[in-house]
């Protein structure tokens, strides 16, 4: 659509980036208000242009001196809409810089610098502490955006949103809100709860084809068909030809497999053949990304498999892998290094890679609420199929099923490509979400008297949906929960008013559930000073990977139990109760060997456990001794602090204990403490007595860093 604007910041823009015409949605939004302040939720597919919708609803917000809050639910998308974002500033379009801050972890922090920023974008867990906090700024935002709403039907994730959609509603009504979605069934229902007006098309930039696959015919959508060559019936062999089919047509083809063991074994049934069909150049390249991966990361097999496979033109991508090993992945597929990727379903709802073609290879996955394989929703593969087409390269996208004997292809055809989207429903009803938001709640406020309380989540989509026929339901589960908070010294009441008790503001400030800061608070306080040993690590390892918080939780496969047993009888002193080794898991070993400076490489050789899921191990356990450490400094049980602390330490920098005075160093972290206590620097102060040439000598430390140890040690 021809762009015809009288507005000369956003025609600057629009003309600085390019643009010569709009897309329809985006026509459409402009047509409803975007540029008026009107609330606004967009449905469209994937690459139809909402995030420059975003964008200049936000350039209309900067220019009355108003923040801009975008939200985001993976903080892997943080970065990337940050890019975009920056398009506003480097336009020049207004007078002074346009400063963006990403802010997504550190739970118990306020970010009060976060007000010093024009536009700011958080996860939505982020978000959510920060509106406990109470911070000031907040009542400058005048636009909200939230991208991927669809996700309001999240099991896991769903309720946060909703929540944090809930307070943006009721306390922030004089802000704009934009909502970007994926086109959903219900979506008229979730833009009459928000109170916005509805813009919802199937418009995409490329045509999408979908279909399933059986007996060597691709069965379309639109009534054609194609033969492709077979080379086998399995499930590898189907893969494969229609790789191949895709790949000599110069497209790329993304993935989609059941399991992480999966992605690679299909990666590698197909990489030789794919490696023949690549040109000279396009060797190179994959070259070249395969040297990268391995520069500055693991050695774990993992990584080295990974590795060698991109130099074939072939890439996996799963949750397992290092922060690292998946930019490169990421970076060399969209250069084209990488002609076919195997992943595990988690990349749909991430960073923006599309593929000409997109492969399902399975409508089933393992769910571990069930212990069995379940089919995918409708939702779930139409997101998968939103990755088809790369607006850059292609007039069309393709999403091809797999049929193997075990199904019609006519059932799989009319279930998924001729199915609607399930409509999605709120997952507030259940017990741990309302504990978890009703105490998040109350600690935003001095006081709040019931009807203040049942107010606010009348407000909720829960309570949208069910239109007073589970107000009765909703309102009987928040008054259990008061109950167990009063129970458990969380929240008390006064005249009427219900406010956190200084444990209460705790819990809420750390983000935990308060059925995890309840277990750790009795057991603290069950600890005796005499059954403190020197460090009692196997009991608060126990502790926090049995917590309702930890995660993820690996059990032991039956090769593991004679060798975790003796270290377990050889550690059981440090237990606080009794603990059988079945109480334990693999999550626990690995955070045991990680404290005791084992490498990725050897955590994955010895317990099977991928670099990713050590990172998330260690990211999620420092967070909860974090928080064990503060809950005993209220608890006054100062005798616990120095072991705490310790661990804590330990389980950031993965190092015995000898090392920690060591990690507190700035710029000595595990490998580095490691050669400065064999070189006999077991403390600070030792640098002291170090000459600079000798210590420049040490491993790891070089004349540079040596320099300014001295200097910083020296005074």
């Amino acid at each position: 659509m021809q762009i015809n604007l009288d507005d000369s910041k956003i025609s600057s823009f629009l003309s600085f980036m390019g643009y010569s015409s709009l897309f329809p949605p985006q026509q459409l939004a402009i047509d409803s208000g975007l540029l008026g302040g009107s609330n606004i939720l967009v449905t469209t597919p994937t690459a139809s242009g909402k995030t420059l919708i975003s964008i200049l609803a936000a350039i209309k917000s900067l220019e009355q001196n108003k923040k801009v809050v975008y939200l985001t639910p993976l903080r892997s998308l943080a970065y990337e809409k940050s890019m975009d974002f920056s398009n506003i500033d480097k336009s020049k379009i207004f007078s002074r810089k346009i400063k963006i801050k990403i802010s997504t972890g550190d739970f118990n922090t306020s970010n009060t610098e976060l007000g010093n920023s024009d536009i700011v974008i958080l996860t939505n867990e982020k978000l959510d502490s920060i509106l406990r906090q109470g911070v000031s700024w907040l009542s400058n935002v005048g636009l909200f955006i939230s991208d991927e709403i669809h996700l309001i039907g999240d099991l896991d994730r769903g309720p946060v949103l909703e929540m944090v959609l809930t307070k943006i509603k009721k306390f922030y009504p004089t802000s704009q809100f934009l909502g970007l979605s994926a086109t959903v069934t219900n979506s008229f229902e979730i833009s009459d709860w928000l109170g916005c007006k509805l813009i919802e098309s199937s418009w995409r930039p490329t045509r999408l084809l979908e279909g399933v696959y059986s007996d060597g015919v691709i069965h379309y959508n639109d009534d054609s068909k194609i033969k492709v060559s077979e080379s086998g019936k399995d499930t590898s062999s189907m893969t494969v030809d229609l790789v191949l089919d895709s790949i000599k047509d110069n497209g790329q083809d993304l993935v989609f497999v059941e399991t992480r063991k999966r992605s690679i074994s299909l990666a590698k049934t197909s990489s030789e053949i794919i490696h023949k069909n690549l040109s000279l150049e396009e060797k190179k390249t994959a070259l070249k990304y395969s040297k990268l991966l391995l520069e500055n990361n693991d050695d774990t097999d993992l990584t080295k498999t990974l590795s060698s496979l991109i130099s074939l033109g072939v890439g996996f991508h799963h949750a397992g892998l290092s922060l690292p090993s998946r930019e490169v992945v990421e970076k060399a597929f969209k250069s084209g290094a990488i002609k076919a990727l195997f992943a595990t379903p988690t990349l749909a709802a991430g960073v923006n890679l599309p593929a000409r073609r997109v492969i399902i290879t399975n409508v089933s996955r393992y769910d571990f609420r069930y212990g069995a394989n379940i089919p995918i929703s409708v939702l779930e593969y139409k997101q998968l199929c939103g990755r088809a087409g790369r607006p850059q390269y292609d007039t069309y996208g393709e999403s091809i099923i797999l049929s193997d004997s075990r199904t019609y292809y006519e059932d799989i055809y009319d279930h998924y490509v001729l199915g609607a989207p399930e409509p999605l429903n709120s997952n507030l009803g259940n017990d741990v979400a309302i504990k978890i938001h009703l105490l998040g709640t109350i600690s935003s406020f001095n006081g709040m008297d019931i009807d203040d309380i049942y107010d606010l989540f009348s407000k909720t989509f829960y309570s949208f949906q069910n239109k007073g026929n589970n107000s009765s339901s909703l309102y009987n589960k928040i008054d259990t929960s008061l109950d167990y908070f009063m129970d458990e010294g969380l929240v008390k009441l006064e005249n009427n008013k219900y406010s956190v008790t200084s444990f209460g503001k705790l819990v809420s400030g750390l983000y935990l559930n308060p059925e995890t800061a309840v277990a750790f608070k009795k057991i603290i306080k069950s600890i005796k000073h005499r059954s403190l040993k020197t460090n009692n690590v196997f009991g608060f390892l126990h502790i926090i990977t049995t917590s309702p918080d930890f995660y993820p939780k690996f059990s032991f496969r039956k090769q593991d139990i004679e060798e975790f047993s003796i270290i377990f009888y050889n550690n059981y002193d440090e237990f606080f109760f009794d603990v059988d080794v079945m109480d334990c898991s693999r999550s626990l070993w690995t955070l045991y060997e990680w404290i005791n400076e084992s490498t990725e490489k050897r955590i994955h050789e010895k317990m099977g456990i991928d670099p990713g899921d050590v990172h998330r191990i260690v990211e999620v356990s420092k967070w909860l001794v974090t928080s064990i450490f503060e809950i005993a400094k209220l608890l006054g049980r100062n005798d616990l602090l120095p072991v705490i602390f310790s661990l804590e330490n330990r389980i950031k920098h993965g190092v015995k204990a000898e090392l920690v005075p060591l990690v507190q160093i700035k710029d000595i972290g595990r490998a580095r403490a490691r050669s400065l206590h064999s070189a006999g620097i077991r403390v600070p102060s030792d640098l002291l007595l170090v000459s600079e040439s000798i210590l420049s000598a040490i491993p790891k430390i070089g004349p540079k860093l040596a320099k300014k140890l001295k200097k910083t040690y020296n005074g």
